[in-house]
């Protein structure tokens, strides 16, 4: 996958290469914690090492070669069916989404080298035909995914439930559960320690969608080994289970969120990703803005919640004033504002960020009148601004967030522009 090469441009170097110039032009290089780096690099190597290591073991059976077609073929035509919802889907913890059933299926009655062989498919699929995240995220993705398989699979050796049989006894569902649970723990566990964990308000919701969809791949993969004509059928009802849990995440899209009247995060992400797709990925210059209030939580601490929603709510009114209709403007967090600038350079959104931060710095909130104390009180911002090439919309966010950092890092209240290409 070449995720994040595009927005680099230019040529490779003679004698590099291709692969190799494609990894080095990763926005993983330029992410501001070196550990998470780091943790990113050593699960992707981990994963491609136990999957050859559990392939060389268990050697895939030529009479796994229907069921896994069978596999194969139904996640992509389930994913196909699917897409229109799948690509606005607001991430959870498990990222395959609507391939989990027929992935954790594989786990299930395929050796390990066939069931990453479906990973890499899906990671694939997603990448062409559904939503392009940066490559090392798709990357990291699969990995996890492709972990979590295998430590699932060794599991059900280790108890010897494999190969499924026609009639499952109640030992083997309860040890096919668990196997379930394990693949969703093990997945859980290195996408958190990537990325930090989740408001469990927030989560809740997409942890149910992540085990709806591993459940379901119980009677899949029972029916592929025993019953195939049930394949089809059971391929219908994933495709409307992923439709009916994506219900509440598809009507946040189109939501505001309610302390500040502006697009809650899924909605404006997915309102940003469609703008892009409007306005063509080779378009006129888009721009994104990212907006992080400074010592936002002490003064939450000091003067209380009810202040602290009105600097909220005050900031919000600022950024819907201060930009122009088409733009769109979301909630990307607890103090975190997003802004996505359509048909605008980088030069003339660094100017709108400017003007944004100056006005936010004179706004000022009552307080309730005091005999010793400020009667108002303000708020400062850091703001990161990015180009959004060839509207890779997440390249964007990550250059823009590497640009608040700095801000931070170089005093707060300011406004930095990342570079080209970072």
């Amino acid at each position: 996958m070449v995720g994040d090469s595009v927005a680099a441009g230019g040529g490779r170097r003679p004698g590099r290469f291709l692969p190799a110039v494609v990894v080095g032009r990763w926005a993983l290089w330029r992410l501001p914690r070196r550990g998470q780096v780091l943790y990113l690099v050593v699960i992707d190597v981990l994963a491609v090492a136990a999957a050859v290591l559990a392939a060389l073991r268990f050697p895939p059976l030529g009479a796994m070669v229907a069921p896994f077609a069978l596999l194969l073929a139904g996640m992509l035509v389930s994913a196909e069916l699917a897409r229109t919802v799948e690509r606005h889907r607001e991430d959870t913890l498990l990222g395959p989404g609507v391939d989990t059933p027929w992935i954790f299926a594989g786990v299930l009655v395929l050796r390990p080298g066939l069931a990453v062989t479906l990973v890499a498919l899906s990671a694939l699929h997603q990448w062409f035909r559904v939503r392009r995240r940066p490559g090392y995220r798709q990357v990291f993705g699969a990995a996890a995914t492709a972990l979590a398989g295998l430590i699932a699979g060794a599991f059900l050796t280790a108890t010897g439930v494999r190969p499924l049989g026609a009639v499952l006894d109640p030992r083997t569902v309860v040890l096919l559960t668990v196997a379930g649970a394990v693949f969703l723990a093990v997945n859980a566990a290195l996408v958190t320690a990537a990325d930090g964990p989740r408001r469990p308000r927030e989560a809740l919701p997409g942890h149910a969608f992540d085990a709806a969809m591993t459940a379901s791949a119980l009677p899949l993969a029972w029916a592929v080994e025993a019953a195939p004509l049930l394949v089809p059928l059971l391929a219908g009802a994933t495709v409307v289970l992923h439709r009916g849990g994506l219900g509440r995440g598809r009507r946040d899209h189109v939501t505001l969120d309610p302390g500040t009247g502006v697009l809650t995060a899924a909605s404006w992400r997915g309102a940003a990703e469609a703008e892009l797709d409007r306005l063509g990925r080779h378009g006129p210059g888009q721009a994104v803005l990212l907006l992080d209030l400074d010592h936002f939580r002490q003064l939450n601490d000091r003067y209380g919640v009810r202040v602290g929603d009105a600097v909220l709510r005050a900031v919000a009114d600022t950024l819907r004033d201060e930009v122009r209709a088409a733009d769109l403007v979301g909630r990307s967090g607890g103090e975190e504002f997003a802004v996505l600038l359509p048909g605008t350079g980088r030069f003339d959104a660094l100017a709108i960020a400017e003007r944004i931060r100056l006005r936010v710095a004179s706004t000022l909130v009552a307080l309730k009148a005091s005999g010793d104390g400020p009667q108002f009180v303000g708020v400062t911002v850091s703001i990161g601004v990015a180009d959004c090439v060839d509207g890779l919309l997440a390249d964007a966010l990550l250059a823009a967030e590497a640009a608040v950092l700095r801000a931070k890092a170089a005093g707060r209240n300011r406004t930095i522009c990342a570079e080209p290409g970072s």
